[in-house]
């Protein structure tokens, strides 16, 4: 019988051992981390055998194994930084009654407060199996003496002075990218074309990793998502026009290399602009000026009409409907700076930030559709995020990829 313990009931790591210990008058118990001494030392008073294997390696608390230094009923044992087994035998009289195995160290995370997944099992086959685990693992070790413990003191001691920066740094990286980010069980329902923005980033990266060389060479300063950007304009325009020949999964990789060299030819030879370098200089002193985190809170009627009118998707609709004037006249500026802080700088996952721009109330800004929206980062952010619009979806699918 088996049965999962993750430490998100009260049902723990911690509590589940000692029911097993409590039955048991011995225990091997194989964890690459160990920092909690406690339950040991209750072991320990009760007379129970114990046989510890560890690694010897921070996060390996050597306050921790100092405390079970003169415990008379534990044993000590360790093995180098590629030991990383999680396992926990109990036995009655010699006799295996039970073990767990799975993810969790021996350390308060592990048996308590981290998300963990471990097995408990009963099956008598599968306890054998670990128990000669457990006895090649002891043959391998070496026995923990107290000189060993002196000098891996000033090992941990200097890896506890580290942690503390190391620390600070990771919180600073989990508060950017976890503060205020909507989980995925809150998540409203995200319309299929916000939702393809994933799949179609990886689509470009897979593109971008097969023009990557051939770009460095002919636009050694420009970012690949804004070359590939213009790439698709002549896959749909020209060479598809003039071809009406499509790739598909079979030739994709030998011939998109080609096309793109195909691309370079052309617009040398066809094109008087030097348009990515061009896309480039309004992406510098255009977007990232007025739409950088410093300065939105700032933007203003005349500057978010220039990000307006330098989207592709705005180009037919400016003509026809001057739709920047309206862009400008149909919504307030509070709201638009409000939207465009939120779609760049939000923590919410990009899916749902366009989704939000697209039909939530509070983010929908008039006149900006979802081309619009998918097109922002990209010129805001051209090293992270591609640029989306219609063209470019109909170039990808011209090239033999399907956004599902």
């Amino acid at each position: 019988m088996t049965s999962v313990i993750t430490n998100t009931t009260s049902d723990n790591l911690r509590s589940k051992l000692k029911s097993l210990a409590s039955k048991a008058d011995s225990m091997e118990i194989a964890v690459a981390f160990f920092s909690d001494s406690e339950l040991i030392k209750l072991w320990n008073s009760e007379k129970k055998k114990i046989n510890l294997i560890v690694s010897l390696r921070p996060p390996t608390s050597f306050y921790s194994l100092k405390d079970l230094q003169s415990a008379l009923n534990v044993d000590i044992s360790f093995l180098g930084n590629d030991f990383h087994s999680k396992f926990f035998l109990f036995y009655k009289q010699k006799e295996l009654i039970g073990g767990v195995i799975g993810s969790s160290n021996f350390t308060s995370g592990g048996l308590v407060k981290n998300i963990e997944t471990n097995i408990l099992i009963k099956d008598n086959d599968t306890l054998k199996e670990l128990q000669k685990h457990f006895d090649e693992l002891l043959q391998n070790s070496n026995l923990l003496q107290p000189t060993d413990l002196d000098d891996y003191e000033i090992v941990y001691k200097n890896w506890l002075a580290r942690q503390v920066k190391e620390n600070a740094e990771l919180d600073k990286f989990k508060t950017k990218t976890t503060k205020n980010r909507t989980k995925r069980k809150q998540k409203v329902r995200i319309t299929k074309e916000a939702k393809q923005y994933f799949e179609y980033w990886r689509i470009v990266d897979e593109i971008r990793d097969l023009i990557k060389d051939i770009s460095d060479k002919e636009y050694p300063s420009i970012p690949y998502y804004l070359a590939l950007d213009h790439f698709w304009h002549y896959v749909k325009v020209y060479w598809y026009k003039e071809t009406g020949k499509t790739l598909n999964k079979n030739n994709q990789r030998q011939e998109i290399p080609k096309l793109f060299s195909k691309y370079i030819k052309w617009h040398r030879e066809v094109e008087q602009q030097n348009y990515p370098k061009y896309m480039m200089k309004q992406s510098k002193n255009v977007f990232q000026v007025y739409l950088a985190e410093k300065n939105i809170d700032k933007l203003t009627k005349a500057q978010a009409k220039e990000i307006f009118q330098n989207l592709h998707s705005s180009g037919m609709p400016i003509k026809r409907f001057a739709a920047d004037d309206l862009f400008i006249a149909e919504n307030d500026i509070n709201k638009i700076r409000d939207a465009w802080k939120y779609l760049l700088y939000s923590n919410d996952e990009m899916d749902l930030r366009i989704h939000n721009l697209m039909k939530n109330p509070k983010y929908k800004l008039q006149r900006l559709g979802s081309s619009g929206i998918q097109e922002i980062n990209g010129w805001t952010r051209p090293t992270a995020y591609p640029i989306r619009n219609d063209k470019a979806d109909k170039a990808l699918e011209i090239l033999g990829y399907k956004l599902d």
